[in-house]
């Protein structure tokens, strides 16, 4: 019974320890993707506001509209995420899973950003 006991105890602590190092491989990547958007935007914001609204044609530079689309898809990755991971809340791999959804709508945004610039 001890014995049995151990073994339960040694896996728990191994998947736990699987879990940390995958949790903190996704979050390495996420926080790498998410610099990547910021440098991007950042870079695509001081474009627009260089050339102005004139540009375009438009009474309104594109910086404008960049900023109020990047608030709301924050808004919408974090709401998206909440419902893409819902039923693994309670779970041991909750983090992981989460972080994992950011770095996937992280990198899609990115991807949508460099397309549409």
């Amino acid at each position: 019974m001890i014995f049995a006991l151990l073994i339960v105890s040694f896996i728990a602590h191994a998947t736990s320890k699987d879990e940390e190092s995958n949790y903190l491989d996704i979050k390495s990547k996420y926080t790498q993707a998410d610099h990547e958007l910021n440098e991007l935007y950042s870079i695509q914001m001081q474009k627009y506001k260089k050339e102005g609204g004139d540009f375009y044609g438009q009474a309104l530079s594109k910086d404008i509209f960049l900023k109020k689309s990047q608030q709301i898809w924050i808004r919408f990755r974090d709401a998206s995420c909440d419902y893409e991971t819902y039923e693994s809340q309670t779970g041991t791999g909750y983090q992981s899973i989460y972080t994992q959804c950011l770095l996937d709508k992280t990198n899609e945004r990115i991807k949508y950003l460099k397309e549409n610039n």
